[in-house]
């Protein structure tokens, strides 16, 4: 049984979610913007109302008489670019940085912002209502509302990249560090997972849940209930009497409860100890808001809606390198993440009863090289096989071999030369040895052929056929000659029924919004900036 399945059923037996984590693995700033709101059933371009703002106690309103228009649509968008817009003036403070370019024996100084935006908002479906929202903006002949739509655009696009924090959910949040005993999609309501961390006072998980899903929904979807019954006469009194005091009541009231637990969220994360590598994360965040300001300052931002693909190859390489990376930074900073490694046997803890650091073998040069030895005695069987490397931090160690309570390794790396024998624990030292050690940097270089296609081509010719010498060539020759002649393709029009030949499809620049080629890679909700470099973390 994995640990997140026995997590899930003790909160089940408990009535009450445990703790999944024991580290914050987010990044979250002192004055993050956030943002929670309504659109129109099936028109998410057209916004009804929208409660934002980085202050908890004086949000903004954003409403809109008749969302079908656009001019009021755009004046009132234009106020939420404005009001974000101050906001991000805020980061555009730089400090010199020293880093490392080329092959990393070279050293060089650049500007990096000192910190950067940050956008939570209450779930999963919202965060996508942002990036269809940056990507309706900037292709508006408004400046402010262009620029508004490249910043939420490159948010957006921040939210696909695994260890981002500057597009955060409430729920995603919840779920990093806590288990529950419900379903994972019943995860996905905000109100529900709250119920579960901090029932109220009186009333059990399932209770508070049931009372937490009868509360309205936290966008952007609205609840059809309530369109028919407080939206619709709402809309219909601003438009034919020009009051819209009650479609304000009527949004302040219902954009209250997901303002309200977006920030209840961000507490309980909050009174976790940071990881040690959110800060390293939260860098590169840093580095790519600087990037995009300089591109934005000199009018060059721009966003793909396809990638081809060479960027399509090296994106889903930064996928699985930012992947690898975090599984393994958020278990060596969180004691119940690595839990769920010892669960699976791909990491063993117990104590060192025995330590040969004299022990010597014979390499393949033959000379003797040093490679001391240990012996862990564990609680449980480690049913590994040989061969497998371990690691206690920088000390790789590669298992000789294994009993039901002891674990005989030898070190292979970190600790091989007699000034860093100190490295090696003592006797009688707890120890928790991982399936991964320093952080490794896998380069993006192309291979000699891309996995999938991305671009349609010009059927090759047909190879000529290869005549027999033994043959009479001019009788051959002529014998094609007449098969070609009656096979040949009827003029323009054709007979009926005859099938055209294909033809090839010219190489051809794809618009945004071109619906995805059979073989191609698609950009994730948001798009991906050109020439975004986001380095390694």
């Amino acid at each position: 049984m994995s640990l997140d399945v026995y997590q899930r059923l003790l909160a089940l037996s408990r009535a009450r979610a445990v703790p999944a984590a024991s580290r914050a693995h987010r990044h979250l700033s002192p004055r993050p913007w956030l943002l929670a709101g309504y659109h129109l059933a099936g028109e998410p371009s057209a916004p009804v109302a929208i409660r934002y703002g980085s202050f908890r106690d004086s949000p903004k309103l954003l409403t809109v008489a008749e969302p079908r228009d656009r001019a009021q649509r755009f004046a009132a968008l234009g106020g939420l670019a404005r009001d974000l817009a101050t906001y991000l003036s805020r980061y555009t403070v730089t400090e010199p940085v020293v880093r490392a370019t080329g092959n990393g024996r070279e050293l060089d100084v650049d500007l990096c912002c000192v910190d950067a935006p940050q956008l939570i908002v209450p779930n999963e479906a919202t965060a996508h209502w942002v990036g269809l929202l940056g990507q309706y903006l900037r292709s508006l002949d408004d400046p402010v509302l262009a620029a508004a739509g490249a910043h939420l655009g490159w948010i957006a696009s921040r939210r696909n990249l695994p260890g981002s924090s500057v597009l955060l959910t409430a729920t995603d949040l919840l779920t990093a560090h806590w288990r529950t005993g419900q379903l994972p999609t019943e995860d996905g309501h905000l109100g529900r997972l709250l119920a579960w961390i901090e029932p109220p006072a009186g009333s059990d998980a399932w209770q508070a849940a049931r009372d937490a899903e009868a509360m309205p929904p936290a966008g952007p979807a609205s609840d059809p209930a309530w369109d028919a019954v407080v939206l619709r006469p709402a809309l219909e009194r601003a438009k034919e009497q020009g009051d819209v005091r009650r479609l304000k009541l009527a949004a302040a009231e219902v954009l209250a409860g997901p303002w309200r637990d977006t920030w209840a969220a961000i507490d309980l994360v909050r009174m976790l100890p940071p990881g040690e590598h959110v800060a390293k994360r939260w860098e590169s965040d840093r580095w790519s808001w600087t990037r995009h300001r300089e591109r934005v300052l000199a009018g060059t931002v721009s966003f793909s809606a396809r990638l081809s693909d060479v960027p399509a190859y090296r994106f889903l390489h930064e996928l699985e390198t930012r992947t690898a990376a975090l599984e393994r930074q958020m278990a060596l900073d969180d004691p119940l993440v690595m839990a769920r490694y010892l669960a699976t046997g791909e990491a063993v803890a117990g104590v060192v009863i025995k330590r040969d650091p004299e022990h010597t073998v014979v390499n393949a040069g033959g000379r003797s090289v040093l490679r001391p030895l240990l012996w862990v005695r564990t609680s449980a069987a480690f049913d590994r096989p040989a061969g497998t490397d371990l690691w206690w931090g920088k000390v790789g160690m590669v298992v000789r071999a294994a009993t039901d309570d002891t674990v005989e390794l030898m070190v292979t790396s970190g600790a091989v030369t007699r000034p860093k024998l100190g490295l090696l624990p003592d006797s009688d030292t707890e120890v928790v040895l991982a399936p991964f050690g320093p952080l490794q940097y896998f380069p993006d270089n192309l291979p000699d052929e891309l996995p999938w296609p991305t671009r349609s081509s010009r059927p090759k010719p047909a190879p000529e056929p290869e005549l027999d010498d033994d043959l009479d060539t001019d009788v051959v020759l002529g014998t094609m000659a007449t098969a070609a002649a009656t096979t040949a393709p009827p003029p323009a029009g054709g007979a009926a029924g005859r099938v055209p030949e294909p033809r090839a499809v010219p190489d051809s620049t794809v618009t945004p919004a071109s619906p995805a080629a059979s073989g191609s890679t698609t950009a994730p909700s948001g798009a991906v900036p050109s020439g975004e470099s986001r380095g390694a973390w």
